[in-house]
């Protein structure tokens, strides 16, 4: 059967059984579907035109879960307006000049890539796109992406991030009139790393979390049917404390700076890493997707269109600022914190996260607001890396007010107001005046191993010093757990 999208040229087939929403995706039309197509979210709905499906039934205006239809004749489907990739985010360039030797620096997120092009014989930044991560289909957080591979799914999850990959490089190459890319380092979490290279990271989905590999790798690109010569990856330090964090500790080159000092990297899963006394203590807790903009019902990644900040001017008015200064399309995580914040400080939430003074929904823009159940999926969130510093900080010996600096990097690291991250219990009060907002790490280490020699190796000599805490044995950390769900008043 095929499938045809309304007012538009593309085509694509079905294969017998197959979902509507896994057929557009062989077709390169990637659906949000933060649940991982498990009917539980409802975002990947498209509207039916004409055509008969199965397995689902349509609503009054035709618009049916596109992970539960599967056709039974050729359809034709009306899809959501972000049915595609957002458009890409390229950063201001003042370079006019071709490179003469170029290399790509990757940073593979959950829910976001970034690639970055750059300047090999003087190391300076060209370019930058920021794309939603086309294995998002198979869920919003890494477990679901484990889920899928034990189900089977890794070659198809391996196929969606290297032709997504090879775009951005042709990208880069047709942009800039490159014969070549020279060098792809690439970052990311253990799991988006695994199946960077189409290996099944099923391991790491039951206990003991055992990973097919940690060290770096370097292969060549042709390998992986990639438009760059060589391809390497930065190491990871266990299955849940990847690749990404060992590129933001080697940036913040750590075993050398002031002791103690905590490492945040805010994502799907919070990873953290306290330095003191030589040693590197890390933890990964759970966070889920909410401060990637899943599972909130306005919820969306930091790209263009999304409220990274929401602001009272005054007990009646509020404000608020979009990435790109664009029209909004939704809300980001750091937007999220901010309008948490906001309606604490107004009184619309209690202690409990019951919004029990406002009608719900919040309304922050036209079509966009947070209702109750984005606030629970907050303290979820919330919870969970604000119990993980405390349980790092209680097996170092050490209380919050004797950390020294607290880096906090991720996806929306650019964006997050310090002050709003304390209020709502994400960050503990003690820690604000030695908050640094450290944005994208992972990329950035990505990009200098592109030019240093010497980055791998300190990459080594951190993970040497590295111990992880499984929080999952932690005898504290449920309870902790529990009581930080709460909010304190404003």
């Amino acid at each position: 059967m095929t499938i045809s999208l309304l007012n538009s040229k593309i085509v694509c087939k079905a294969k017998a059984d197959e979902t509507i929403l896994l057929a557009l995706a062989r077709a390169g039309i990637i659906l949000s579907a933060p649940c991982g197509g498990r009917n539980r979210c409802g975002k990947c709905k498209v509207r039916l035109v004409s055509g008969q499906i199965g397995s689902a039934e349509s609503d009054a205006e035709g618009w049916v879960r596109a992970c539960l239809a599967v056709p039974l004749s050729d359809l034709t489907i009306e899809c959501p307006e972000n049915y595609t990739l957002i458009a890409n985010e390229l950063s201001p360039c003042s370079m006019t000049v071709r490179p003469q030797r170029a290399g790509v620096a990757l940073d593979i997120g959950t829910t976001t890539i970034s690639a970055r092009l750059v300047d090999l014989d003087t190391s300076s930044p060209i370019d930058t796109i920021s794309e939603l991560n086309d294995q998002r289909l198979f869920g919003a957080d890494v477990m679901s992406r484990i889920s899928a591979a034990r189900d089977g799914k890794t070659a198809e999850l391996f196929s969606l991030i290297n032709r997504q990959t090879e775009k951005i490089l042709k990208t880069f190459m047709d942009n800039w009139d490159l014969k070549r890319i020279e060098k792809l380092s690439v970052s990311g979490n253990t799991t988006m790393l695994h199946l960077f290279l189409n290996t099944d990271p099923s391991g790491m989905g039951v206990i003991p979390f055992t990973p097919v590999f940690l060290e770096e790798k370097e292969i060549k690109g042709a390998d992986l049917s990639l438009s760059a010569e060589t391809v390497s990856i930065l190491p990871s330090i266990s299955a849940f404390i990847g690749g990404d964090v060992t590129a933001g500790l080697a940036v913040l080159d750590i075993l050398h700076g002031p002791e103690p000092s905590l490492f945040i990297d805010i994502g799907t899963n919070g990873e953290m890493a306290l330095f003191n006394k030589g040693n590197i203590l890390c933890c990964s807790t759970a966070a889920g997707p909410a401060f990637e903009g899943a599972e909130i019902s306005c919820g969306m990644g930091g790209l263009s269109g999304a409220i990274s900040a929401v602001e009272l001017i005054n007990e009646n008015t509020v404000t608020v600022s979009t990435i790109g200064n664009t029209p909004a399309l939704g809300i980001c995580g750091s937007g999220l914190i901010d309008a948490v914040a906001v309606m604490l400080k107004q009184g619309i939430i209690d202690e409990t996260g019951l919004m029990t003074t406002y009608p719900s929904p919040f309304v922050l823009a036209p079509g966009i607001s947070i209702i109750n159940n984005d606030i629970r999926q907050f303290q979820l969130a919330k919870s969970a890396i604000y119990s993980g510093i405390k349980i790092l900080c209680k097996n170092a010996g050490l209380s919050p007010s004797e950390i020294k600096n607290v880096y906090i990097a991720g996806g929306f690291g650019f964006f997050i107001n310090k002050k709003s991250s304390c209020d709502t219990g994400l960050i503990p009060k003690e820690l604000i005046d030695s908050l640094t907002i450290c944005g994208n790490l992972s990329l950035q280490g990505a990009e200098e191993s592109l030019s240093s020699k010497s980055f791998i190796e300190k990459c080594k000599q951190i993970i040497s010093r590295c111990s992880v805490i499984d929080l999952s044995m932690d005898a504290g950390f449920m309870d902790e757990f529990a009581e930080n769900m709460l909010f304190s008043k404003l």
